[in-house]
């Protein structure tokens, strides 16, 4: 069954060459360019650039955007979600024998000023989403001035410049991710980023002890550093601190988590690229890429309060290569896995149903029939195994229409 699967995936790839057709190409240009009045809004991917409108009598530019998405699923062996997560395949309660959904839950609107002082620019930035419940839910809101930046957005701990092109929301799993509160510090000198955080300490801390309820203590935040070069590489690291004071033994407790994570693009030619991602690190089970609330209960917590008293952090490691490559001007391709593995401790009954390790890769094939409009097909495939020994393997595929306005 496995083996089949897997020549799905590599046969999905040739369909570009047959399929592609010649349309303009869209540069990516790095997010942060200044702003000219009523020019395109020079921030993001390509299909993020909008004409602004200048407030009359002010130097504050205004941009609205967003995107309507629509999702046809269908899935094979579980029920994933309308976003695609991988960790559903753990609970049986989401067996099926085939389910198809339409969704347009990740459809977003955002809003964006960018005023001018002399050569200094003020920014602010709202943006929201309709998942995971159908209303509208925040996903960014911060304002940035010189470098400094104040409110929630993305991680420091994250990059964007190995993650593959996927259908799927946000990146393959293992992938650092967040949108924490936070403040932030960012230098550039040339080709080189340095950023510094404090981030909102949030974690997920299990008890395994007498049977008491965990208090999860907040005393400091955690601290993030991150080092980009270019559009090339880029290296970052967080120091994590877990508290609690479990109602049973009364006793306080205290750990620390750390990790790195890394990302590389390397261009194979001029249509292919080769990414990659590296995390790792103890206390990390909040940095997985995108894992809604309904299937958090399977990842490991960022710590444990063991059978002892004493407070553990748990180890996690990921590695996700792929490779995305353009037919020509309007069709790609981006074919690529990703692992996880969680150390958990194996004889305990608390754990058995949770995640050991989880797989997940992926196939697609995208048209950007113009800059507004991009449709696209996607093959999934989540194999994962159970701290008890359990494996289970299940496929999706989805096919996305979406509008950029």
């Amino acid at each position: 069954m496995k083996a089949k699967k897997t020549l799905t995936l590599a046969a999905m790839l040739p369909v570009g060459l047959a399929a592609a057709i010649h349309a303009h190409a869209y540069d990516v240009v790095p997010a942060g360019q200044p702003v000219v009045t009523g020019e395109p809004s020079r921030v993001g991917a390509p299909w993020n650039h909008r004409s602004t409108f200048n407030i009359p009598g002010t130097n504050t530019d205004v941009a609205f955007g967003g995107y309507i998405k629509f999702d046809a699923i269908y899935d094979f062996d579980y029920d994933l979600g309308s976003s695609t997560d991988p960790l559903a395949a753990a609970s049986e309660s989401n067996a099926t024998d085939g389910r198809t959904t339409f969704t347009a839950q990740e459809s977003r609107l955002n809003f964006r000023t960018q005023t001018r002082f002399g050569d200094e620019m003020l920014r602010t930035y709202f943006e929201g989403h309709f998942l995971p419940d159908d209303k509208f839910n925040l996903r960014h809101a911060y304002g940035e001035y010189n470098g400094f930046l104040a409110g929630q957005t993305w991680t420091n701990f994250m990059h964007f410049l190995g993650t593959p092109r996927i259908l799927k929301l946000g990146g393959p799993i293992g992938y650092a991710t967040g949108r924490p509160e936070q403040v932030r510090y960012t230098y550039q000198a040339g080709p080189n980023t340095f950023a510094v955080a404090l981030e909102n300490p949030e974690s997920s801390i299990s008890d395994l002890g007498p049977g008491g309820a965990v208090d999860e203590g907040t005393e400091l935040p955690d601290l993030t550093l991150r080092y980009q070069y270019g559009r090339s590489f880029g290296i970052s690291g967080v120091l994590r601190q877990f508290s609690t004071d479990s109602e049973v033994s009364g006793q306080d407790e205290s750990t620390t988590g750390f990790g790195i994570a890394a990302q590389g693009a390397l261009p194979l030619g001029s249509s292919t690229t080769l990414k990659g991602n590296l995390m790792a690190g103890s206390g990390l089970g909040g940095y997985l890429d995108y894992v809604p609330a309904s299937g958090a209960k399977f990842r490991a917590p960022d710590a444990y309060l063991d059978a002892d008293g004493n407070l553990e952090a748990v180890d996690l490691q990921s590695v996700g290569i792929s490779l995305d490559h353009r037919w020509n001007a309007n069709w790609s391709s981006s074919i690529g896995t990703s692992r996880v593995e969680q150390d958990l401790a194996d004889d305990a009954p608390a754990f058995q149903g949770m995640v050991d390790t989880v797989q997940f890769s992926h196939v697609n094939l995208i048209w950007d029939v113009n800059d507004r409009l991009t449709v696209g097909a996607e093959y999934q495939y989540i194999d994962l195994e159970k701290v008890s020994g359990e494996e289970v393997d299940a496929s999706r595929v989805m096919a996305s229409a979406q509008f950029h306005f």
